[in-house]
């Protein structure tokens, strides 16, 4: 189904649901233990063109790009909402905290404003101020996150010439390695991606979602805050901060809000499970939730088992977990669980998937069986295709690169003709993963550009995932894997770097023993070397994905701050 009017523009949406139902509940801002407080859209409207006249003082006027470098909250909303009916390109950057070094913003900042001409750009208050005034920006303007943004005109009105086929936002790649890509997504195909992804999950206004990622990634922008605002779905958000410290109030905001769909990550659902203790969840009731959505990363089947045997007794039910394959360039999520049902796990012979790339179904209970979890089927209107090097169609069963038939697909990577064409070839968006087909539902193992060839079997890191669950000491989800070429054994040698619980406390070396062991029993892969460092020291990106390709290159320029490294030649 499709919740808005078909066609048009995020702009006139906005305009249509302010006519429609002023007075219904738009946001909320959860923080445990204060009282909900719902902002009417009419409210919200009025709050943000404030801001937009503020906005437009400061110089940014439709058609201009303004950057907001801002963590998720009601600042952040409001100015995005603000830029969005002035009918500017909105491109919003992960602040310092999650970028994983403060000095990486200035240098992510000079290269999107080389791209973009951003006439606009709100950084944080804790801003290097001297650093970005040194950056000789003569057509941008600087703007903080303590300046005054209420001194506009509340009456500014709605861009009313915006053009279905006008670019209606930037959004960065995750840049695990490198300077992130920006892809360019016109109006209509974030509308086509909006209503896409309502069908699918057959969302309708009684609806009431509960998102405590990032609005700077495209599963907070898209999946909740565009599609929320313009659908007329009210939206709670909560600050990623507060989920990390506390993953608990995931759970909690849930069933005060009485929230019906909710997203995270496949770490978030790790997290939650490990670090919530039974006895604070006596009182919480997550009945009302027929969407748990795991997205962004890949999906573990064991993760998905222990988040619901942990939560079954407070209403957690099977049907309720859901899965989803999506991307930047697609504008937000591609694949979904079908309504009704729950999301599928194959488990297929690990031999012939590593060595001939086929996915061959055998027992649970089989020696070496793999588990693999779907991602569910293309939303209505996008199809879903699997390609071997030459473009050729792939059958069911057989490993190659995802591609997406799709109407709400990037335009271009801004500047960036050579990777354009690299993503979209013919009619198909190549979104540089990794995956099979059965039946319809897409099965995804890896990133094309991360995996690791180890004597002619493909390996993508995420596989040492739930072989390093098992190894006591160490962070779950917090590791990177990656391949070294080995010139004596003409193949790659692994490299496993993973982060300990506790450096002062961990038997490094029994640890490091373990995950060898482990990773042979189970794989049956030698390693070349194990490194563990301290906690906090594998910085994802801005999405949660982890950033394998990056600490390769810290870990070959002898950049790792390491608490042991045990190599073998």
């Amino acid at each position: 189904m499709t919740l808005g009017p078909s066609g048009g523009t995020l702009q006139t949406r906005f305009h249509d649901r302010l006519e429609r139902d002023p007075e219904g509940r738009a946001l909320a801002f959860y923080k445990a233990g204060r009282p909900i407080e719902w902002i009417s859209f009419a409210e919200f409207y009025a709050e943000a063109a404030a801001v937009a006249g503020s906005l437009a003082k400061r110089g940014l006027k439709q058609g201009d790009v303004g950057m907001i470098v801002l963590p998720s909250g009601r600042h952040s909303a409001t100015l995005l909402m603000g830029a969005l009916l002035l009918g500017a390109k909105p491109l919003l950057i992960a602040p310092p905290a999650l970028l994983g070094m403060n000095s990486d913003l200035p240098r992510v900042i000079a290269h999107a404003l080389d791209l973009t001409k951003a006439s606009l750009v709100v950084l944080p208050a804790t801003a290097d101020r001297d650093v970005f005034a040194s950056m000789s920006l003569t057509d941008t303007t600087l703007a903080y996150a303590d300046d005054d943004f209420t001194g506009g005109a509340t009456d500014a009105p709605i861009a009313a010439d915006v053009a279905p086929g006008d670019v209606g936002a930037l959004q960065l790649t995750s840049g695990t390695t490198g300077l992130p890509k920006i892809c360019v997504w016109t109006q209509e195909a974030i509308l086509a991606a909006i209503d896409g992804m309502a069908a699918a999950m057959e969302l309708s206004p009684s609806d009431i979602c509960f998102n405590w990622t990032p609005l700077y990634h495209d599963m907070g922008l898209v999946n909740n805050f565009l599609t929320c605002m313009s659908a007329g779905i009210p939206l709670v958000m909560m600050s990623p901060h507060d989920f990390i410290k506390r993953p608990s109030d995931w759970l909690r905001g849930l069933h005060e809000t009485e929230a019906t769909v909710t997203w995270a990550p496949n770490f978030g659902f790790a997290l939650v499970t490990e670090r919530t203790d039974p006895a604070v969840m006596a009182d919480v009731r997550l009945d009302r939730v027929h969407g748990f959505w795991n997205a962004a990363e890949r999906i573990h089947a064991r993760t998905y088992a222990d988040f619901a045997s942990a939560f079954a007794g407070v209403g957690v039910r099977p049907e309720s977990l859901k899965t989803n394959f999506g991307c930047a360039e697609n504008i937000g999520g591609a694949t979904f669980t079908p309504p009704g049902e729950t999301y599928r796990v194959e488990h297929i012979d690990r031999d012939r998937f590593l060595k001939e790339l086929t996915a061959v179904v055998v027992p649970e209970d089989t020696e070496d069986a793999m588990a693999v979890v779907g991602a569910g089927k293309g939303h209505p209107g996008l199809e879903v295709a699997i390609l071997d090097d030459v473009g050729a169609r792939l059958p069911d069963g057989k490993v190659g690169a995802v591609a997406l038939r799709t109407p709400s697909r990037l335009t271009e990577y801004l500047g960036n003709a050579e990777a354009t064409a690299q993503a979209i070839v013919g009619m198909w968006l190549l979104t540089g993963d990794q995956g099979y087909l059965r039946d319809g539902e897409l099965f995804w193992v890896g990133r094309t550009q991360e995996r690791i060839t180890v004597r002619g079997k493909k390996i993508d890191p995420s596989d040492f995932e739930p072989v390093l669950f098992d190894v006591p000491g160490l962070r779950q989800g917090c590791f990177a894997a990656f391949g070294i070429d080995d010139q004596v054994a003409g193949t790659e040698s692994v490299v496993i770097v993973s982060e300990v619980r506790d450096l002062a406390t961990t038997d490094l070396q029994a640890t490091a023993d373990q995950v060898r062991r482990q990773v042979l029993t189970r794989l049956g892969i030698g390693l070349g070397d194990v490194v563990l460092v301290p906690p906090g020291s594998l910085t994802k990106t801005s999405s949660g994905k982890r950033r394998h390709r990056h600490f390769k290159q810290m870990y070959e320029s002898g950049r790792l701050v390491t608490g042991q490294e045990a190599s073998v030649s």
